[in-house]
Order: structure tokens, then C-alpha cells, then sequence
């Protein structure tokens, strides 16, 4: 009796992993997931750095999530997910405008992104997973067809005005992106969710064909780098789940000491590596900036100078001093701690951490329980903090696709906490006990 129970318990598990990954416990209609999902995908358009939207924009989109939520069942407005740390971080953003040095652009962006931002994360979590997947997965597949359309037609798109460092026109493809180096991070984060949640194989394969083009194309050595990271993890992942039980253990900590190596061997070899990008050790001209940058949050290291503080039009004292310790104008520290230092203070920077930890723990928690969810989260999530040496990725755009991927999972925790105890074993009838007895 005990191994026909676990025969059915084991099935059980599996049928009710896969529906809680495609949200078959809590649907929500054909109205609201219309409306949840449409704003979903429309947020992930429109939040890229392409041509910066006015505020009205997105209060005219409000009615959209609203009339989702309005039409969720109660069961699952009840079991929505409130991100504490990205809402704590969201709200230590508004209350910079104390001390912003620079209010009117950071009440423009205030206005423009939290309604968008907390709204989003809501939706993410009451619509199913694998709906929630294919609306973002729909949203990207639109604009880089825009963007491939504009590569083709403006060839403006296809390089980048002579500034700073540079006395000649710099190459790489952007397209209606504002630089090639806020492409490519898009470009990487649309690699990952592709390769992982595109189960239609030939269309995964000719998206991915795609997505490599346009980052050879664009010359960031960043999104490059990025990019051969999500392949390598993928690669990881799937022999991690190949493996048996009694090798995984040995199988990550095999993985970490080749990890190690290889970042040990990449720093010994430093300048041969950005010799290869056609990069020198300064990381074009990076290292002048963060040094800069570094000594301008100096002096004000816990609270930062605020919300769109610095680097913004037309430029403070303490911008100036920045653009003269490096020689030349620069729109950011080009490094995202740095950046969010700067904003932020030390006390934003340890909010930063911790949504960032928590990213990690979130994937790590699915990765044997959904897999593909898991993976997804641990993967883009890694390729953040790579990105983040060279690259601000940390705020704007890059924080709403995060909160809608961490809402994403947490509604996958939950529906899976939810369903175990269906899953426990059951004690047989005390009839067929002792008919087994006799």
C-alpha cells in the first residue's frame, strides 16, 4: 500500500509542479488577464530608454491595471505579492526629493516611474506564469523588430556621435536605444528569457540567431561578455538537472572551484583580455570616472545627492566637478553600484543589496521545485551584476523588468507552499489496513 501511495504521490507532485509553473489554480478571467497582460507587455515597450515619455503617458495607461485588479477574483487579490524591499527602495527614492540637488527632473521621474513601477509588480504577480512570460517574451519580439527596422533604414542608428574620449564617430549599433551600451543589456536580458521560457524550439532558435547578430552589431563588450555568461549558465543548468542526485552536491562544488579558477586566471590576464575587445586597462576611459565619482560621494556618503541628483541638465556644482576630475562629460559613473551610491548614499546601496540578494534567493528556492522559473531568475540575475561593473543597471528601466520577474517568482513560491500539503503522504484507510492484516 505505502509504495502505490508513493507511486501516486510522486505523480501528483509532477502534474501539480507543472500546473502551479502554468498558474492553473488561480486563472483569472478573459477580461482581466487582457488587461494585465497588455500592460505588461506595453510597460516593457515603453520603459526602455528609447525616447523619454512624459508622465501623462503612463497616467493615461493606469486604467489598464486598475480594471485588471478590479476584475481579479478575490482569492487572488488576496494571495497578490507586495515586494517589501523593492517597495522600500521605491519609497526612499521619493523621499530623496528632500535633498535632491536637482527636484524638477527628479519629480518628472517620480512621476513618470513609481506608478509604473509599483503597478507592474502588482499585475506580475496575479497573472499566470507562463501568460506573464509570454507577454514580456511578445513585448521584446516587437521591439527588436522595430529596432532592426530602424538599423536598416537610419543609418544614424548604426553608430554614435564623436564625445568624450572620442575625437571620431564611435561604431556600434543602437538603434532607437539611446547608446549602444543600453541596447545590449536589453538585448542580454531578452537572451535569457528566451533561451529559457521559448519552448517552441524553432522560434527560440531564430530569435537567439537574432539577438546574436545585433550584439556583434552593437560592439559592447559588456553585453558580449553578458551574453556569453547566460549561454555558459544555460549550458550549466542543463547538466546540473542531467546529473543524478547523488552528483549534484558534488557537481556545484566542482563548479565553483573551476569558477574560481577561471576568474583568477582572468585577472592575471587582464590586459590581454581587453586587448582582445580592442579595450585598454582603463575600460575606456572608466576607471578616470569612477574614480571621480567616488570622490564626489565622498562627501555625501549616506543619503547621495538624491534623486537625479547628478549628471543631469543643466549641471551642478558638484556635476562639474565630476566632468572636470574626469576631463570630459559623462551621463553616468558607468558602474552601478557607484551610480546608486551617488543617488542613494550608502543607506539606498544597502537597499539595492538586499533586492539583489534577495533576487538570488528566490531563484535558488525554484531551482529544483519549478526549473525553468528558477533558472530564469538566477540567470538574469547574474548577468546583472556583471553588467553592473561597466554599466548602470541598477535603476531605471532595468528595476521594472526586476520587479516583475521577482513578482513573477514569489507568486510561483507561493502557489507551490500553497499546494504541498496536498502532496504529503496519506495514511491509508484503517478498512484496508486491516484487511491487509487478515
Amino acid at each position: 500500500m505505502t509504495s502505490v501511495l508513493s507511486r501516486h504521490q510522486v505523480r501528483g507532485s509532477a502534474r501539480l509542479q507543472k500546473e502551479v509553473t502554468r498558474g492553473k489554480a488561480a486563472d483569472l478571467g478573459p477580461f482581466a488577464a487582457g488587461l494585465a497582460t497588455t500592460y505588461l507587455a506595453v510597460a516593457f515597450m515603453l520603459a526602455a530608454p528609447v525616447y523619454p515619455l512624459e508622465p501623462y503617458v503612463w497616467t493615461l495607461m493606469l486604467p489598464l491595471p486598475f480594471g485588471a485588479l478590479l476584475l481579479t477574483p478575490a482569492d487572488r487579490i488576496r494571495r497578490m505579492v507586495i515586494d517589501g524591499p523593492a517597495l522600500i527602495l521605491i519609497v526612499f527614492s521619493v523621499i530623496s526629493l528632500a535633498w535632491t540637488l536637482n527636484q524638477p527632473q527628479a519629480i518628472f521621474e517620480i512621476r513618470r516611474d513609481v506608478p509604473l513601477l509599483i503597478t507592474a509588480s502588482l499585475i506580475g504577480s496575479i497573472v499566470k506564469p507562463d501568460v506573464a512570460l509570454k507577454a514580456i517574451r511578445s513585448a521584446m519580439y516587437l521591439m527588436i523588430t522595430i529596432t532592426t527596422f530602424g538599423l536598416i533604414l537610419f543609418p544614424e542608428t548604426r553608430q554614435h556621435a564623436r564625445s568624450g574620449l572620442y575625437v571620431d564617430d564611435l561604431p556600434g549599433w543602437h538603434g532607437f536605444f539611446i547608446h549602444k551600451n543600453i541596447m545590449a543589456p536589453f538585448l542580454v536580458f531578452m537572451l535569457a528569457t528566451v533561451l529559457i521560457t521559448e519552448e517552441r524550439t524553432r522560434r527560440r532558435d531564430f530569435v537567439v540567431l537574432w539577438l546574436a547578430v545585433l550584439l556583434v552589431g552593437s560592439d559592447s563588450a559588456t553585453g558580449l561578455t553578458a551574453a556569453g555568461l547566460v549561454i555558459a549558465l544555460r549550458f550549466w543548468f542543463r547538466t546540473f538537472h542531467a546529473s543524478g542526485e547523488r552528483w549534484k552536491a558534488g557537481y556545484v562544488m566542482s563548479s565553483i572551484l573551476v569558477g574560481l579558477v577561471l576568474m583568477f586566471g582572468a585577472m592575471a590576464s587582464l590586459a590581454t583580455i581587453v586587448q582582445a575587445y580592442g579595450k585598454d586597462l582603463t575600460f575606456s576611459g572608466r576607471t578616470f570616472i569612477w574614480t571621480a565619482s567616488l570622490k564626489a560621494a565622498a562627501d555625501a556618503p549616506f543619503l547621495g545627492y538624491g534623486r537625479a541628483g547628478v549628471f543631469w541638465r543643466p549641471a551642478n556644482d558638484v556635476t562639474r566637478q565630476i566632468w572636470r576630475d574626469v576631463g570630459f562629460v559623462v551621463p553616468h559613473a558607468h558602474n552601478g553600484a557607484i551610480d546608486v551610491l551617488l543617488t542613494y548614499g550608502i543607506v539606498g546601496l544597502v537597499l539595492v543589496a538586499v533586492v539583489l540578494v534577495t533576487n538570488f534567493t528566490k531563484g535558488l528556492a525554484l531551482v529544483r521545485r519549478s526549473p525553468m522559473i528558477g533558472e530564469w531568475v538566477i540567470t538574469i540575475s547574474a548577468a546583472q551584476l556583471l553588467m553592473g561593473f561597466s554599466e548602470n543597471v541598477f535603476q531605471g528601466h532595468f528595476f521594472l523588468y526586476l520587479l516583475v520577474m521577482r513578482a513573477i517568482a514569489q507568486r510561483t513560491i507561493n502557489d507551490l507552499d500553497d499546494a504541498e500539503p496536498t502532496l504529503k503522504p496519506v495514511e491509508a484507510p484503517a478498512t484496508l489496513v486491516r484487511s491487509g492484516r487478515r
